[in-house]
């Protein structure tokens, strides 16, 4: 069984047309001018966001949320990879970017 998400070596970037702003403690906001959409994030959600800059690995993505949250790795890796493939679909990351 395949998990969701792309892999660990992706290197995912944010949609460039994107912005996203954090709300102190309570997550955030990105904002997707050319489909006029608001999603509010997590703040686990709106920090892999901010990560999401073509130079991050999802691997090291998830290795800076397992710290920065102290959940375990293989947890992190999981739920890292599914919560891209979220963003993917809800067309939040550019096109090729894995």
């Amino acid at each position: 069984m395949s998990l969701p998400g792309p892999s660990l070596e992706a290197r995912p970037r944010r949609h460039p047309d994107s912005a996203f702003r954090p709300i102190a403690d309570e997550g955030g906001l990105v904002v997707l001018p050319g489909r006029a959409e608001v999603k509010v994030l997590n703040p686990v959600g709106i920090r892999i966001f901010g990560l999401l800059d073509g130079a991050h690995s999802v691997g090291e993505i998830a290795d800076v949320i397992a710290a920065e949250y102290e959940v375990a790795e293989a947890d992190a890796r999981e739920d890292v990879r599914a919560f891209l493939a979220q963003l993917e679909a809800h067309g939040m990351l550019q096109e090729g970017g894995h």
